[in-house]
């Protein structure tokens, strides 16, 4: 190589290759800027956030604090009286003790709702109302099962009140078990074809003529002039109810339109009490012609009912 060789000049970058590098550093020094703008924002939020937690949790804690010294460790509050109405369905003793209330006890401390739910949950109760009464008050209010009829399997001619298989039933066929029930409940009609064995004590029975059984005791009950006296009905045939007044009185009732039923049986009732006569069967079903058959008498007999004689009822 000669020594007197032109030594090569460093070549400067152009005026255009320096434009884009600082505009290249000018972007990443936004860009950068911007980054930590954000993330000061965010730790900004996240602190308010914090903050504001903070004075939730504070104001929290001292509403817990404030609202146990005023209500739950205010002796102004604290249970002192206690009023039981049992409808006769069991002692006061046994209800405090299902409910878990008592005098002394903090009177928000109680929990009506499972208060209610155990004593619903007995067999023999409807309805059940536990309310507090403030400052110092709790009272239990409690309705009580009424039975209307005995529900049995079949007729043995035994008193369904000594047959350990019989069992009560309200008007609305909920099932109850007889111990412990008043005597008068004896005297009770009897509905017969119930297989009692497939329930269980508070549970609803829910057979359609069970329910026609009843709805019939209960407005043959409500009539007079003449009165309707039904003992037993019987509901094993599954199409009809058989009741009757006596052994040798026999009434074929519908499972529908009873009502119109118990007209035509009070409208025959009504002619034959002004005779001597007395009935033996009868078939409310039909409704025109009635069938009656008289004690007796064999050959079957037949009474028109007209709305015309209808009776009082």
């Amino acid at each position: 190589m000669s020594l007197f060789s032109p030594r090569k000049k460093k070549r400067r970058p152009s005026r255009g290759n320096r434009r884009c590098h600082q505009h290249l550093l000018e972007v990443s020094a936004t860009a950068e800027t911007e980054r930590l703008r954000r993330n000061q924002k965010l730790f900004l939020y996240v602190g308010q956030a914090v903050a504001a937690i903070g004075v939730l949790v504070f104001a929290g804690m001292a509403l817990m604090a404030m609202s146990n010294y005023l209500l739950f460790e205010n002796d102004s509050y604290k249970v002192r009286v206690v009023e039981v109405n049992t409808d006769g369905v069991m002692g006061r003793t046994e209800v405090l003790t299902r409910t878990g209330i008592s005098e002394g006890l903090n009177i928000f401390s109680l929990n009506l709702e499972s208060a209610q739910a155990a004593l619903a949950s007995i067999p023999e109760i409807e309805a059940v109302r536990v309310e507090r009464i403030l400052p110092d008050t709790v009272t239990i209010e409690i309705q009580a099962r009424r039975p209307v009829a005995w529900i049995a399997a079949e007729d043995t001619g035994v008193d369904p009140s000594a047959m350990e298989s019989a069992c009560l039933v309200d008007g609305q066929g909920v099932m109850m078990k007889s111990p412990g029930f008043q005597p008068g409940y004896t005297v009770l009609p009897v509905i017969y074809g119930v297989p009692t064995e497939q329930w269980l004590a508070g549970d609803t029975i829910d057979i359609p003529e069970l329910h026609a059984a009843l709805e019939l005791l209960s407005r043959a009950s409500a009539r007079s002039n003449p009165d309707i006296i039904l003992r037993a009905v019987d509901i094993s045939k599954g199409w009809c109810v058989l009741a009757w007044v006596d052994p040798e009185t026999l009434f074929t009732f519908g499972l529908d339109n009873l009502s119109a039923q118990i007209d035509r049986l009070q409208l025959i009732m009504s002619h034959v009490g002004q005779t001597s006569r007395k009935i033996a069967t009868a078939n409310l079903i039909p409704e025109r012609n009635t069938p009656v058959t008289f004690q007796g008498e064999p050959a079957p007999k037949i009474l028109r009912a007209t709305a015309v004689d209808k009776p009082n009822s």
